[in-house]
C-alpha cells in the first residue's frame, strides 16, 4: 500500500512539474495589426450639414511576421489598446463629426466590436485612443486568436464635402505561444 502511495505521488509530482515546465516555455511578443483606411468625402454641389463616408480595410494577421511564425502554436492574444491617428488631409480646416463609428467583425463571430468618437479636427497627427468601456477588447482578444482576415469598417460623417483623409488605426496586442 505504502509503494502504492508514493508511486502515485510521484506521478502527480511529475505531471504538475511537466505541465509547469511547459508555460516556462511561453513566447510573449507585441503584435500591431494596422488598418490604414483611405477616406474619400465626395465634392458636391448640393448644401448639407454632413457629408458621409465610409471605407472598409482587411487585416490578415499573418502579415505579422511574429505571428505567422508561431501562429499553430498560439495560446492566447491579449488586446492592450487602439488608436487612430490622421496622417494625411486635403483640404485642411474640416471637422470629423460626433458618432463617427470603427466596427470590428470577422465571419463566423458573432461579436462585432464597435467604437465611436466625438467630433474632432481632421488634422495631421490627430489620435484618437479608443477605449475598453463595453468589455469589447475581450471579444476582439477572440477575434485576433483566431487566425482569419478580419475587417474594419470606417464610418462616418465630415462637416465640409470634397474631403480626403488616410486614418491609420492601430490594434496592439500582446500574443502568447508556446513552441512545444
Amino acid at each position: 500500500m505504502k509503494t502504492t502511495a508514493k508511486i502515485l505521488f510521484l506521478l502527480l509530482l511529475v505531471g504538475s512539474i511537466a505541465t509547469g515546465c511547459k508555460k516556462l516555455l511561453d513566447v510573449e511578443f507585441d503584435a500591431d495589426f494596422k488598418a490604414t483606411m483611405d477616406v474619400d468625402v465626395p465634392a458636391t454641389s448640393l448644401k448639407a450639414d454632413t457629408y458621409p463616408f465610409s471605407d472598409t480595410y482587411t487585416i490578415d494577421p499573418a502579415t505579422n511576421s511574429d505571428y505567422h511564425k508561431y501562429a499553430d502554436k498560439i495560446v492566447d492574444v491579449n488586446l492592450t489598446g487602439i488608436s487612430g491617428t490622421i496622417t494625411s488631409v486635403n483640404p485642411t480646416g474640416v471637422h470629423l463629426l460626433a458618432g463617427t463609428v470603427v466596427e470590428v467583425s470577422k465571419a463566423g463571430f458573432a461579436t462585432v466590436a464597435i467604437f465611436t468618437t466625438q467630433s474632432i479636427p481632421i488634422a495631421v497627427g490627430t489620435t484618437v485612443t479608443y477605449n475598453d468601456t463595453d468589455g469589447s477588447f475581450d471579444a476582439l482578444d477572440a477575434i485576433f486568436k483566431d487566425q482569419n482576415p478580419i475587417t474594419i469598417t470606417y464610418s462616418g460623417a465630415t462637416d465640409q464635402p470634397g474631403v480626403t483623409f488616410t486614418y491609420e488605426l492601430v490594434f496592439a496586442t500582446t500574443v502568447t505561444a508556446n513552441p512545444l
